[in-house]
């Protein structure tokens, strides 16, 4: 009873704050008063992200940092996030990526003692940060019938458990809203993963989910549209298992022709969706996949990958960064 208690505490101490505006990165290069992503092409110095928002994006207050199969502990060194990130005011954000794209009932059997493993090892990195975190977890796992299978439940539960082993993190699934983009409200689609979450919602402190669009898979109409319908995706996740939601990560790639004003467009859009969001689904978090682009990243969305930043790679502010900076 001591232990829920805590956790009612600590949840309720980030439910009466701001909303969480997270930007995804964490270190870039800066050159002169320029700012760059990092590469080997620019000679400047490391330097952390937070020092970009604050002068670029300051309605920020957390940072988003992937943690993937192949993960080590010197990526995001604790001094580093300590006294660049927590000691700051920002909230890491950390998203557990360890089954990705090979994720299905079989391969989680197969390689559930790995995956806890790993989980085990980065919650003992976690526990060194003094300070609240949130730890989202298998982002996008509802596919290659993963979203149809009981025993996922089961991962998610002892999941949590592991992570909870650090009293100042808060800990959820990561659901992928896939369906038809042409549509705002996709009920049918939305039942597809309930079986795999039912039970574990019981126990998480938040749903988290995704919005990815880019015009190398979507239309023009799907992009501007993705406020619209992550708005009612929100709200029936919070309905459906009464909880708090997140938007872990928005991914709006600016590739291809009038990319940029398209991009710029759907970010306008949560400028008016957000608020509506926050009070009719205790929307917790808003998070942008990669605050910069992202030169060489590979994935669904092939050469538009590049591109899902709100800054360019050369630290040039895009049209959208200005609607992404009146979201609080």
């Amino acid at each position: 009873m001591k232990k829920l208690f805590s956790l009612l505490i600590l949840s309720c101490s980030f439910l009466s704050a701001s909303i969480l505006i997270s930007a995804g990165g964490f270190d870039v290069k800066q050159v002169g008063q320029s700012y760059y992503f990092k590469d080997s092409v620019h000679k400047g110095k490391h330097i952390n992200i937070t020092k970009v928002l604050a002068k670029k994006s300051n309605n920020t207050n957390a940072v988003t940092m992937w943690i993937t199969r192949g993960w080590q502990e010197d990526w995001y060194d604790i001094a580093t996030v300590q006294k660049q990130i927590i000691n700051k005011g920002y909230t890491p954000v950390f998203i557990f990526y360890w089954f990705a794209d090979e994720i299905n009932p079989d391969y989680v059997k197969r390689n559930k003692k790995a995956y806890f493993q790993a989980l085990q090892r980065f919650t003992s990195y976690m526990k060194k940060l003094s300070g609240k975190k949130i730890v989202i977890l298998n982002p996008e796992y509802n596919m290659f019938r993963t979203e149809k299978w009981d025993g996922m439940n089961d991962i998610f539960l002892k999941s949590f458990d592991i992570v909870r082993q650090d009293k100042n993190a808060l800990v959820g699934p990561c659901i992928g809203d896939f369906g038809n983009y042409a549509k705002v409200n996709e009920p049918r689609e939305w039942r597809l993963f309930d079986r795999s979450i039912r039970r574990a919602a019981k126990r998480a402190d938040f749903i988290a989910f995704q919005e990815m669009r880019a015009l190398t898979r979507n239309s023009e109409g799907d992009i501007i549209r993705t406020a619209q319908r992550a708005y009612n995706f929100s709200k029936y996740l919070h309905k459906k298992y009464k909880k708090p939601t997140m938007l872990a990560y928005t991914a709006i790639s600016s590739y291809g022709e009038d990319g940029e004003h398209i991009q710029a467009q759907a970010y306008k859009s949560f400028v008016k969706y957000l608020p509506r969001m926050r009070r009719e689904a205790n929307l917790m978090l808003f998070g942008t996949f990669h605050y910069f682009d992202y030169p060489g990243h590979e994935g669904y969305f092939n050469e538009a990958e590049e591109h899902f930043g709100l800054l360019r790679k050369d630290g040039i502010e895009k049209p959208s960064c200005q609607y992404f900076n009146k979201l609080y």
